[in-house]
């Protein structure tokens, strides 16, 4: 709390300093514009930023060919700062900067957007910010307020990590005024090897022999877990699920063995070139054991193909793209693939329920859409026949065009005929004629489920149902028995809640974090574990650690169960049926699992 206020008051203290820097400007321009100009300057010193923010933005509309339209934009970004409204600051200024890339107040402007970001409660964007303005200007005064901002924000957000790479661009001077108080506070945390990483820029080392009780044990430090996730943008908050159950597997480990374990958080803001750039970093450090992350498919599948060449695992743990994990030997993905589910359910369908046909309405989603292409090329392969397939799209509700046309080709009519003639001669309306088809594969989100569900009941299609994961919701469950008829569904999601493992994390979570651990925190739970079983020894190499991942079987985590395939992806899919509104575990049943199992591709 003391370093947030005391970077908040920095920045107020720049701010107002920029203030009285700027407002001796004059500008060359139409009377009309100058006189409103140094209105809307005078409204700034006065502090009536309202009425200064509407100045600037009349100059920006009425001259926008002006020569000075970059200190309209400037200031009317400037004067919504300071009226708090922070989320339009911190565009205006992104915006100035976008336009205005050769600007003589481009620092200050990267500046302003720190303090907006940081207000905001973006940490992660505030210091990359700050260090864009650090590395453009050449004010020795905003120089020293700038390191006292970055640190300031450090201090404060654990998750921010500054590595060699983030000072390659600064002459060596101005970088070492920067690394040394962060390697400082490198230090209080206990991150030898990052404190040394950053010093080794300036020819400097940490001295062990100076260290004492806990820095000292830090130094001896067994295990380095880096953390390759979006700390910042649209998906900080996932990425931020993920450190927080890595952090509490973490601390129960140290807890548990005494032994210590540093995790060092890199922020890929959930873009593939970055994580890229990231892993690239990693896998040439001498520091780095082992890397949980990234999160997304993408991320996770440039960052396996940068380490093709190396020995420095990596867990993906929520990427669910299939044949990521080829990409280099050193690669596991703990979140079952898309395409097993498909494969799965076309197993049990043929296997199990002896069934020769299937129609398939299925959702456009993209992981929809790669379960379905698996679904009925493995249901193919094993000699059943694909009768139909219907795609409806995100929004659509009403799915009596889809479940007609599959009805349409089961009972031999033309899709557009309202009426069916029996062989009686009888002519019925065709929606409530009976179809019939072995099977009717279903994948999609529950909140288009609990709609699709009922209305295939009522055009009168039978056939035994198998179902995605979006299966596994209560919305579905409490459709009723006569509805869902005893459909059987596949799911990685549902199997760890009940387990030692996760009741272990809630508990830990809720005490850390006060609410309940969601997936992806017993993901980043899982990943921290596994690393922490395949260690042999007090100390592992690179080489023990995959040794140790690779053998992972019917490990019983937060997540649910994991075993590691041959490419090193998670091959556990359990099957449930849906009874008294309840999923049943299933893959127990003789002639499913074992069958599946052995004939996986």
């Amino acid at each position: 709390m003391a370093s947030r206020f005391y970077t908040v008051f920095v920045a107020l203290i720049v701010s107002a300093a920029l203030v009285c820097q700027v407002s001796a400007e004059d500008i060359d321009d139409s009377q009309e514009a100058v006189s409103l100009y140094a209105r809307g300057k005078r409204l700034l010193r006065e502090k009536s930023w309202f009425d200064a923010a509407r100045v600037f933005q009349e100059l920006e509309g009425r001259f926008p060919n002006s020569a000075n339209i970059d200190l309209f934009i400037f200031n009317r970004a400037k004067a919504r700062y300071y009226l708090g409204e922070y989320d339009a600051a911190a565009a205006g200024f992104n915006y100035f900067i976008t336009r205005f890339p050769e600007s003589s107040s481009l620092a200050h402007a990267y500046h302003f957007l720190g303090n907006a970001t940081y207000l905001k409660g973006d940490v992660n964007r505030a210091v990359r910010a700050y260090l864009a303005a650090y590395e453009l200007t050449g004010d020795a005064y905003l120089e020293e307020l700038l390191v006292a901002s970055l640190v300031g924000a450090f201090k404060g957000a654990a998750s921010v990590s500054l590595g060699e790479v983030d000072f390659e661009q600064l002459p060596a001077a101005k970088a070492c005024a920067l690394i040394r108080p962060l390697s400082e506070i490198y230090l209080q945390r206990g991150e030898i090897s990052r404190a040394n990483g950053l010093l080794a820029v300036c020819g400097e080392q940490v001295d062990a022999s100076d260290l004492t009780g806990d820095d000292a044990r830090a130094a001896n430090r067994e295990l380095e877990i880096a953390l390759v996730l979006p700390l910042s943008g649209e998906l900080q908050s996932f990425g931020q699920e993920i450190y927080n159950g890595a952090v509490i597997a973490t601390e129960v480990y140290r807890s548990e063995t005494g032994r210590s374990v540093e995790l060092a958080s890199y922020d890929s803001r959930g873009e593939a070139v970055e994580a890229a750039r990231i892993m690239t970093e990693l896998a040439k450090s001498t520091s780095t054991d082992v890397v949980i992350g990234p999160l997304t498919s993408d991320e996770a599948m440039v960052s396996s193909a940068v380490l093709n060449c190396s020995s420095l695992p990596m867990i993906a743990p929520a990427a669910t793209q299939a044949g990521l994990t080829r990409l280099s030997l050193t690669s596991y993905q703990l979140a079952p693939n898309i395409e097993l589910e498909g494969i799965t359910l076309a197993e049990y369908a043929v296997r199990k329920m002896q069934a020769d046909s299937v129609a398939i309405i299925s959702s456009t989603a993209a992981d929809h859409l790669r379960m379905t292409r698996a679904f009925a090329e493995r249901f193919k392969r094993l000699g059943g026949t694909v009768v139909a397939v219907e795609y409806y799209r995100p929004r659509d509700t009403d799915f009596g065009v889809y479940i007609r046309d599959i009805k349409a080709i089961l009972l031999g009519q033309p899709e557009d005929s309202a009426f069916y003639i029996n062989a009686d001669g009888d002519t019925l309306a065709i929606d409530v004629v009976p179809a019939y088809i072995d099977c009717l594969f279903m994948p999609g989100d529950a909140r288009q489920l609990r709609q699709l569900i009922p209305q295939v009941n009522f055009y009168n299609l039978n056939a035994f149902y198998l179902g995605s994961d979006g299966w596994g919701d209560d919305v579905v469950y409490k459709l009723g028995d006569d509805i869902t008829k005893g459909a059987v569904f596949s799911s990685p999601f549902l199997e760890g809640r009940q387990s030692e493992q996760y009741m272990k994390l809630a508990a830990a979570y809720d005490s850390r974090y006060g609410s309940r651990p969601q997936r992806l925190s017993a993901l980043g739970f899982d990943a921290a574990n596994l690393v922490f079983s395949a260690l042999s020894g007090n100390r592992a190499t690179r080489d023990d650690i995959s040794n140790g991942l690779r053998v992972v079987s019917n490990y019983e985590g937060a997540s649910g169960m994991i075993s590691f395939g041959e490419h090193r992806e998670n091959i556990e899919m359990p099957l449930y049926r849906i009874e008294a509104e309840l999923p049943v575990l299933i893959t127990d049943e003789p002639g499913t699992s074992e069958e599946i199992e052995t004939n996986r591709p």
